[in-house]
C-alpha cells in the first residue's frame, strides 16, 4: 500500500511519475501564517505538507487521484483567516481544510469551514476543548495542551528535581493561558508549588519579572507564544534568574537562537517531536525534508504538517470516496497511525489523538531530545 511506504518515508527516490491526465484531484484547502510574527512557526508545516503531498502524488496519488494544495496565507491576522477560511470554504470540491499551529487563529478560520460540514484540520494548535467548539468535522493533528503541560510538569519535578516554580503566562492568547493552567495543576499534583505569577500581554515592550520573594524559586514555566520568547528568557537572565526554564511547543522556535549565548541555557520545552529522536522514521523525514528543501526542518511543525497530510490521504483511502461524510468516519476511526510526531490514535467520540510528548533541551544554539513522555 503506497501510504505505509509514504508514512515510513521508504520512497526516498521517485523512480517515475505517473500521468494525471483527465483525473480530477483531490483539493484540499492551506491554512497558514506564511507572513508576519506567527510565520516562524506556520511555514514549516506549510513545507511539511509539500513534502507529504509530493510524496503522495510521485507514488501514485490517493487512489489514483492526484493531491491538489490551494494555499491561502492568513497573514498573521485573524480577521485574515476569517477570510481566508472563509473563501477555501467556498470552492467547489474542497474536500477538507487543514493547517494553522495556533489556537487563536484556528478559532477565527475554523467556523466557516465546519459550518458547511467541511473537514477542518488543525495541524499544530493544542488547546483539547477545540474539537467540542465546533463539532463532529474537527481534528487535531497535535496532542492537547492538558497533555503537554503533565509531560513537562512531570519532567520539570521528577527528572530536575525542582519543587517552586515562578510562572508568567501571556494572557491574550488562548494558548497560553490553557498551558498555563494545565502545567500549574499538573505541577502541583506532583508536590511542586507556585511561589508567584504575573501576566503579561504579548508584543509588550518590557515584561514582568519576579518579585523578590521568587528569587528562591528553582524552577520558571513560561507561557509564551514564539515571537515572546527570546526577549522574555533574555530579560529573566539579565535579571539574575539562573534557574532551568520550561515552557510548551511555543517554545518550539528558530527564535530562540536570537537569545544571546551567555543567556541560552538550561531551556526546556514539549513539543510534538524531537528533530533529533532517534527514531529512523523521524530521521527518514529529516533526511526527505532537507533534500526538498536544502535544510533541516526548522521545528517539530514541519513534521505536523507532514502528519496532517499522511492522516487525511489514508482516512480518504479508507473511505473509498472523496466526501466529507464518508471521511470524517474514516478519520475519527484512525487507530495506531505511526506518524514522524509519534504513534498516535483517536479514542471513540474523541478528535483530539492520544500521542507521545518529546522534551527538548535548549542551549546556545543546539536543540536536544532529552526524553520521550508517555500518553499513559
Amino acid at each position: 500500500m503506497w501510504f505505509r511506504m509514504a508514512v515510513c518515508l521508504l520512497l526516498t527516490a521517485v523512480l517515475s511519475v505517473p500521468a494525471f491526465a483527465g483525473e480530477k484531484t483531490i483539493k484540499v484547502g492551506v491554512l497558514y501564517n506564511l507572513t508576519g510574527d506567527m510565520a516562524a512557526i506556520d511555514r514549516p508545516g506549510l513545507h511539511g505538507m509539500e513534502l507529504a503531498k509530493d510524496i503522495i502524488n510521485s507514488g501514485g496519488g490517493i487512489s489514483g487521484r492526484k493531491l491538489s494544495l490551494v494555499i491561502s496565507d492568513c497573514r498573521s491576522d485573524l480577521e485574515s483567516a476569517a477570510i481566508a477560511a472563509e473563501a477555501l470554504a467556498g470552492q467547489d470540491d474542497i474536500l477538507a481544510v487543514i493547517g494553522l499551529n495556533d489556537t487563536d487563529y484556528v478559532m477565527a478560520a475554523a467556523p466557516a469551514v465546519t459550518d458547511k460540514n467541511i473537514l477542518f484540520i488543525t495541524s499544530g494548535a493544542t488547546m483539547q476543548n477545540l474539537p467540542y467548539m465546533y463539532g463532529k468535522y474537527f481534528f487535531m493533528t497535535a496532542f492537547g495542551d492538558n497533555m503537554q503541560a503533565r509531560a513537562v510538569a512531570k519532567f520539570a519535578k521528577r527528572r530536575l528535581d525542582t519543587s517552586r516554580c515562578f510562572v508568567g503566562t501571556d494572557i491574550a492568547n488562548e494558548f497560553t493561558k490553557a498551558l498555563s493552567k494545565y502545567f500549574k495543576r499538573r505541577y502541583r499534583k506532583y508536590g511542586g508549588s507556585i511561589v508567584d505569577e504575573v501576566w503579561y500581554n504579548s508584543g509588550a515592550e518590557k515584561y514582568p519579572l519576579p518579585k523578590d520573594g521568587a528569587k528562591d524559586a528553582d524552577l520558571i514555566f513560561m507561557s509564551s507564544i514564539p515571537p515572546d520568547a527570546p526577549g522574555y528568557i533574555t530579560e529573566l537572565r539579565k535579571a539574575g534568574f539562573d534557574q532551568p526554564i520550561v515552557s510548551g511547543d511555543g517554545f518550539d522556535t528558530p527564535g530562540l537562537l536570537e537569545i544571546p549565548a551567555e543567556y541560552a541555557h538550561s531551556i526546556y520545552f514539549a513539543t510534538h517531536v524531537a528533530l533529533d529522536n532517534p527514531d529512523p522514521i523521524v530521521q527518514e523525514f529529516v533526511d526527505s525534508y532537507a533534500r526538498m528543501f536544502g535544510k533541516n526542518p526548522e521545528s517539530g511543525f514541519a513534521a505536523l504538517g507532514y502528519d496532517t497530510v499522511m492522516l487525511l490521504a489514508q482516512a480518504v483511502e479508507k473511505a473509498g470516496i472523496v466526501k466529507p461524510e464518508p471521511v470524517r468516519k474514516a478519520l475519527s476511526a484512525t487507530a495506531g497511525f505511526r506518524g514522524v510526531t509519534g504513534e498516535f490514535s483517536y479514542p471513540e467520540g474523541m478528535r483530539v489523538p492520544v500521542k507521545t510528548v518529546d522534551i527538548v533541551k535548549y542551549v546556545n544554539g543546539t536543540f536536544s531530545f532529552v526524553e520521550q513522555v508517555s500518553p499513559n
